[in-house]
C-alpha cells in the first residue's frame, strides 16, 4: 500500500515594530482573545513590543512597520529590519505618509524649534519622512489609527496565499453607502473626494469633516477641491494647511508648487 508523505506546512513568521510615532497604530493591531486564537493557527507572531516579552528577530516574512523616520536610529531600525523581511508593511499614516510629525517639513525652523524639549537636542535627527522614502515597501495600510479588522484580514490573506487587493474609492464612496449629509454641501472643510476610503467614513459617521489619514487616492484632483473649497468661502492657506497636515509630503509636485508656498 503507498503510504502519502504528510508536508507540515510552515507558518508565516509576522513581527510588530514602532519608530518615531505615538505607538497608536500597533494598539490598534493588539487583538482580543477571539481574534488573535484563530490568528495564531495560521501565523507565527515572533515580535510584538506590546505582547511579547521576548522576541525572535533572526527574520520574519511579514513585517508591520509604524513610524516615521525622523532620527538616525530610526532609520538604522528600520534598514536593519528591512534586511530581515520578505514582505514590509507601511502600517498608519506616519509610515505611510509621513503623517502630522512631517507637517514639520512646511514650518520655519524658528516658530517650532522653542518646543523642542532640551533634553532631546543632543538626538542626530533628520527631515521627519515616511518609511518608503529609505527603503522598499511592499504594501501600506494607512490610517490614523488603521482599521484593526483590515489589518486582521489582511494578515489572514498573506498567510493564505492571496495578494491584497488594493482600495482605491473615496471617502466619499462610503459616505453615500452610510447615508451621510455632505460637509461640503456646508461649506466645510472635508478631504472625502480625495482621501482613500476603506475607513467606513467613520470620522464623518461621528460629525466630524475627513482630514485625509488615509491618504489621497490614485486619480486625486486637487486643483478641483481647493476650487470648490474656495468658492464656498474657505480660505486658500487654509485648504493647503489642512492637505499638508497628513500627505503633505505625498502631494503632487504640482500641488507642492515651491518651498515658500509652504512654509506656514
Amino acid at each position: 500500500m503507498m503510504r502519502l508523505r504528510i508536508i507540515k506546512m510552515t507558518k508565516p513568521k509576522v513581527g510588530f515594530y514602532g519608530i518615531t510615532g505615538c505607538a497608536g497604530c500597533l494598539l490598534s493591531a493588539i487583538f482580543n482573545e477571539d481574534d488573535i486564537l484563530p490568528l495564531t493557527k495560521i501565523v507565527d507572531i515572533v515580535a510584538f513590543p506590546f505582547i511579547k516579552e521576548k522576541k525572535d528577530e533572526s527574520g520574519f516574512d511579514i513585517v508591520f512597520m509604524e513610524g516615521l523616520v525622523a532620527s538616525k536610529e530610526d532609520l538604522r531600525v528600520l534598514k536593519e529590519i528591512r534586511e530581515k523581511t520578505k514582505v514590509l508593511v507601511s502600517l498608519g499614516a506616519c509610515a505611510c505618509t509621513g503623517g502630522v510629525p512631517a507637517f514639520r517639513n512646511f514650518i520655519q525652523h524658528d516658530d517650532y524649534q522653542r518646543l523642542v524639549f532640551h533634553k532631546r537636542m543632543k538626538l542626530e535627527d533628520l527631515e521627519p519622512s515616511p518609511i518608503d522614502k529609505h527603503v522598499k515597501v511592499e504594501y501600506y495600510l494607512p490610517g490614523c489609527p488603521p482599521d484593526k479588522n483590515e489589518i486582521l484580514t489582511f494578515i489572514k490573506d498573506l498567510a493564505l496565499g492571496k495578494k491584497p487587493k488594493r482600495y482605491d474609492k473615496p471617502v466619499c464612496f462610503e459616505c453615500r453607502l452610510n447615508k451621510n449629509k455632505c460637509f461640503l454641501d456646508k461649506g466645510e472643510l472635508c478631504l472625502g473626494p480625495v482621501t482613500v476610503g476603506n475607513c467606513n467614513s467613520v470620522c464623518v459617521n461621528g460629525g466630524l469633516v475627513c482630514w485625509g489619514c488615509r491618504g489621497p487616492t490614485p486619480d486625486a484632483n486637487f486643483e478641483t477641491l481647493i476650487s470648490l473649497l474656495h468658492e464656498k468661502g474657505i480660505d486658500i492657506v487654509n485648504i493647503r494647511d489642512r492637505m499638508k497636515a497628513f500627505v503633505g509630503l505625498k502631494l503632487p509636485e504640482e500641488e507642492k508648487k515651491n518651498e515658500q508656498d509652504y512654509k506656514t
